[in-house]
């Protein structure tokens, strides 16, 4: 696995991307990915901003914190290292995945139409 600046890093580059993206974050790009900043000062950039992408990504920064970044949370392998560089925010694996996904296809099939899941 890489080291857990290299993570950091990469975690933050998706995290800046987006907020420049959707929000127009003019903070400088070098501060915000070097690693510069505290994960409080990160979350007072973040504050009042209610993203799902963006608590995707957070909780990819504090699992690595935790030290359980790259585990999957229902089965507890780890999740292909290829998979976390498309997306670091990943908490499943490539199984797990497919049968959550399975799971929720099934469930919506199986609800009275007009419901939503």
């Amino acid at each position: 696995m890489k080291s857990k600046r290299v993570l950091r890093s990469a975690i933050l580059v998706r995290l800046y991307d987006h907020l420049t993206d959707a929000y127009g974050l003019e903070s400088p790009r070098e501060s915000f990915v070097s690693g510069q900043l505290a994960l409080r000062e990160i979350d007072a950039l973040l504050a009042f901003k209610s993203d799902p992408r963006i608590d995707e990504l957070r909780g990819a920064l504090e699992r690595l914190e935790q030290g359980s970044f790259g585990t999957c949370i229902a089965c507890k392998k780890e999740i292909n290292q290829d998979l976390l560089e498309v997306d670091p925010a990943m908490r499943l694996c490539e199984r797990c995945e497919r049968l959550y996904s399975h799971m929720r296809i099934m469930t919506q099939q199986s609800m009275p139409p007009g419901q939503v899941l």
